[in-house]
């Protein structure tokens, strides 16, 4: 019982777990939410009943098979698990039963999470110049916490990952710097015309808010996947010491007229 079930199982749930940590190293949290943990610890019970199925059902009867089938299921482990990667449809491999599709559904609940996470951190900020601020400050702390190469972390890994943060600022600082130039124009259009603000001019106000705040969240990613869970108090803190200056126009968020009734005015 021990040698054929309990020893397999373990040494099956051990290198499981060291597996899907290379695998999505740089890619997600697999315990950073309930239900991530759920898939990732479904995966491992997974491997490991297929484990448990081989040792004691299939490998007692290997040497009753015909040749040919051995060879059949033998060749098929080395066949692609993915037909059309550009799908993103994982193949399920003949001996796997399943474990191809819980590998991308922990992978799609990996994705899901970190993208909770980012917008949960840009929560409150809701005008570009503490999305700007926010960006910069976020940079810097990411920045600051790159260390030096050691064991595990070479210098030129170290070095991408500072271009990429720097990459996904810049970009998040322009976006910043055109939601604030369109609500900077609409209000100079306003104050010079004299006419109402528009359900257009609040739409393309919302729009490049919301472009600004996803190009911050972009380089949250990067905090999400590669810093420690204990960095995610200072980042917060960093969100809510911007959200508290957020100042946005008053007329952006007025709700829009319901059929058949007047725009609202605001001058």
């Amino acid at each position: 019982m021990t040698s054929t079930v309990v020893l397999p199982a373990a040494a099956c749930a051990a290198a499981s777990w060291i597996g899907l940590v290379i695998r999505f190293h740089g890619r997600g949290r697999l315990s950073g939410t309930w239900r991530s943990r759920g898939w990732f610890v479904l995966v491992i019970a997974a491997t490991s009943g297929v484990t448990v199925l081989t040792s004691t059902v299939l490998l007692p009867y290997a040497s009753q098979l015909p040749p040919v089938a051995v060879g059949l299921v033998a060749g098929s482990a080395v066949a692609p698990r993915e037909r059309a990667p550009s799908t993103g449809r994982p193949v399920t491999a003949p001996l796997t039963f399943g474990i191809s599709y819980l590998l991308g559904a922990l992978s799609r609940r990996l994705a899901n999470d970190r993208a909770a996470w980012g917008e949960q951190m840009t929560h409150g900020l809701i005008d570009g110049y503490v999305l700007r601020e926010f960006a910069c400050s976020a940079r810097d702390h990411m920045l600051a916490r790159l260390g030096e190469p050691g064991f595990g972390v070479t210098a030129k890994a170290i070095g991408k990952r500072r271009t990429e943060i720097e990459t996904r600022c810049a970009e998040a600082v322009k976006a910043a710097e055109k939601s604030i130039k369109t609500d900077t124009d609409i209000e100079k259009s306003l104050r010079d015309t004299g006419r109402p603000v528009t359900q257009h001019d609040r739409t393309q106000s919302r729009i490049k808010l919301g472009e600004a705040r996803h190009y911050c969240q972009l380089m949250l990613h990067l905090a999400h996947d590669h810093g420690p869970r204990s960095d995610d108090r200072s980042l917060r803190t960093r969100s809510r010491e911007a959200a508290v200056k957020a100042d946005p126009p008053s007329w952006r968020e007025l709700p829009q007229p319901r059929s058949g009734e007047p725009e609202r005015s605001v001058r």
